[in-house]
């Protein structure tokens, strides 16, 4: 059992410690993954990526546009629905990556509006890195 047991951060991403940090690896859009927890000492990097698919969104916005233009009642509804999706697909959503000492990654991905929780959470990972004794 570890000895400092009270997180100096947290959010959805994981809790950071002095000691150790608890990783939700695997983690998908809406929650899920399993809880990690793994020495700072073993951790050697952590990353905030933004995936995004602009091919795919720019194809959603065009056809969401064509639908609101020429379509009626339901197809007006498709066209909202499949822009909306297009516009987050452009924006992309963020994904916490986590390197250890054996060179293994461990990744969870949030949804677009996690965007500033994966930010701080990698801040919070990095300072624990850097303030280690």
């Amino acid at each position: 059992m570890p000895v400092d047991s009270t997180p100096t951060f947290t959010n959805e991403f994981g809790a950071v410690y002095t000691d150790r940090v608890a990783f939700y690896a695997k983690k998908g859009w809406f929650g899920g993954g399993v809880l990690e927890e793994l020495p700072i000492r073993h951790v050697t990097s952590v990353r905030l990526e933004t995936t995004r698919n602009v091919v795919g969104g720019v194809i959603l916005v065009l056809v969401g546009l064509l639908l609101l233009y020429n379509g009626s009642g339901g197809m007006m509804l498709a066209g909202v629905i499949a822009a909306a999706l297009g516009v987050l697909m452009l924006i992309g959503w963020p994904a916490v990556t986590i390197n250890t000492a054996g060179n293994d990654l461990r990744r969870s991905t949030g949804g677009v509006w996690q965007q500033s929780n994966a930010n701080a959470f990698v801040g919070a990972v990095r300072k624990a890195l850097f303030d280690k004794p």
